[in-house]
């Protein structure tokens, strides 16, 4: 049957050094619990992808990269064994625990120092010319080692946050810098290796996405290589608006970057929340919801968390950039929190299947948030979070089927109807009940 959405792929998270190191540092059976609470289907909340920085990051221990030899532009000093140290044990027991094969995206935070303008990996700076082909090569050296390793890469992000400049690493590149890039030295690349790397644009927020999709996607010799966009969730949606179009949300920046090429695909690469921990906080796991709920609505296909786990402070961060992750852990007690964040995602992760359909959904009201897919075994899953201080009731409908229920104030519940015969392309959430 026909439903006319996406395919959604799948949840995950992100698998930094400050995890990985974490979590050699915590005992065994912590250790497993971690492994399993993001990545069993069983046990846990099934992630099936995973983010990887190419060479340091703000959330890696100092400042590095996989070829420290000055203007070694053959590579001949490329190394990935920083990774074998804990990021690579780290991603092998996921792909044990995980039951789908996991899905791994690679994304550099900024090239070898003495590949830029500045001579630094932090603060800014560009790619020089002279080391554009090299970089290139770089990309496929790290796929293809990390094949090697026995954890092939899905493909790549061409920069992670190329319009920022921050006290961490990064790298700048224009709408126009990244287009030529990818059309002159990366997508030749990765193309003649034969590893099937998809490769992702922009790999930054929401705001700005339109534009950096339209000058790529514009250019049908940079197109071709190209499998889709990546964006970041930071800013609050809710509250600010897409210069370009009066009074329109950043979700509709999302959904116009669909429409202007809906042969491309959408993928979150990197969400969290900023300033640290929120222990104890339930209002994290509602922006959460909100926010995966109303990206899935506009055309998402995929959702990658950042950090897997963080300490008590929401590091370590070489920076001191402090941010939270949905499982904390303690290290002066030695214990292993869960964050409202964890449960929230789980809601989708856990039954969204990847290869699920996104299905029409519509409401009486908007007092409920809302979204529903079919699972490739045919079930149907809704999730509706209700963000009030009071209950709402009101009629689950699908197709011939309806159910009376409930969603109790402040409160996300996912619904899993088992397969009917001829499930409809909609579903309905009709709201019965006013404040209580």
């Amino acid at each position: 049957m026909e439903r006319g959405f996406q395919t959604f792929l799948g949840f995950g998270g992100s698998f930094t050094e400050s995890s990985a190191e974490l979590l050699q540092k915590m005992k065994p059976h912590q250790q497993e619990q971690v492994i399993e609470a993001y990545f069993s289907q069983e046990k846990g909340i099934a992630y099936s992808w995973g983010r990887i920085h190419m060479g340091a990051c703000d959330f890696s221990r100092g400042n590095w990269s996989c070829v420290e030899q000055e203007n070694d532009k053959e590579l001949k000093s490329f190394s990935i064994e920083r990774y074998r140290a804990a990021m690579l044990p780290m991603i092998k027991r996921a792909q044990e625990v995980a039951s789908r094969p996991l899905q791994l995206i690679a994304s550099p935070w900024s090239p070898p120092a003495w590949m830029k303008d500045t001579g630094r990996m932090q603060g800014g700076g560009t790619l020089k010319d002279d080391f554009k082909p090299a970089w290139a090569q770089h990309f496929l050296r790290f796929a293809q080692a990390f094949k090697e390793e026995g954890a092939p890469l899905w493909g790549f992000t061409v920069q992670n946050e190329p319009h920022a400049t921050t006290p961490w690493e990064n790298c700048l590149y224009n709408g126009e810098m990244e287009r030529d890039f990818v059309r002159d030295h990366l997508g030749p690349v990765l193309e003649a290796s034969g590893l099937d790397l998809k490769l992702l644009v922009w790999d930054h927020n929401r705001d700005e996405m339109y534009a950096r999709a339209h000058t790529i996607y514009n250019d049908p010799e940079a197109a071709k290589y190209i499998w889709g966009i990546g964006y970041h969730w930071y800013g609050d949606p809710r509250y600010e608006f897409w210069p370009a179009r009066e009074g329109m949300t950043l979700f509709d920046n999302v959904r116009k970057v669909h429409e202007l090429r809906p042969d491309k695909h959408i993928i979150m690469t990197e969400a969290c929340q900023e300033t640290g921990p929120r222990i104890g906080d339930w209002q994290l796991g509602e922006r959460y919801a909100e926010a995966i709920i109303k990206d899935l609505e506009s055309w998402l296909e995929a959702w990658i968390d950042w950090n897997l786990i963080l300490d008590e402070r929401g590091g370590p961060n070489h920076v001191q950039n402090l941010v939270s992750a949905p499982m904390i852990f303690d290290t002066e007690r030695g214990k292993l929190l869960y964050l409202s964040s964890f449960y929230y995602i789980g809601q989708f992760s856990r039954y969204i299947k990847p290869g699920a359909q996104r299905i029409s959904t519509s409401s009486s009201r908007d007092k409920l948030e809302a979204t529903g897919f079919v699972n490739p075994d045919g079930s149907v899953v809704a999730v509706v979070l209700n963000q009030e201080d009071y209950d709402i009731g009101f009629w689950l409908q699908v197709a011939s089927r309806s159910v009376e229920t409930q969603a109790p104030a402040r409160s996300i519940t996912t619904y899993v109807i088992p397969k009917i015969a001829d499930p409809p392309p909609t579903w309905m959430v009709d709201e019965t009940a006013e404040e209580q």
